[in-house]
């Protein structure tokens, strides 16, 4: 389930940054409210800040069950501030390369 979703969270990150990089994402922007904001803005919104936010949680509680990871003071606190880069680098250097998952 984790590699799914870390997979799923890398799939949007990638797509987020090319988006950006090449200017695609401009085309996408909006101005106003909520109200007015239309559909692919209502649907992409919340399911980038779910993932991100669902994936960020995941990853913390992984890193609380298992003690693995070598620093983990320094691995902890990047985690928590660092949220979505740590958690991209935790993701693919920690939990996918685990044997166990």
């Amino acid at each position: 389930m984790k590699n799914l979703v870390g997979f799923w969270y890398t799939f949007v990150v990638v797509t987020l940054l090319l988006g950006a990089f090449t200017g695609v994402l401009d085309q996408y922007s909006y101005e106003g409210g909520w109200n007015e904001a239309p559909l692919y803005a209502k649907i992409g919104i919340p399911t980038v800040l779910i993932t991100f936010f669902g994936f960020w949680i995941l990853m913390l509680a992984d890193f609380f069950k298992h003690k693995d990871t070598k620093w983990p003071i320094l691995v902890g606190f990047s985690l928590f501030f660092l949220h979505w880069l740590a958690i991209f680098v935790y993701f693919w250097m920690v939990v996918y390369r685990r044997k166990n998952t």
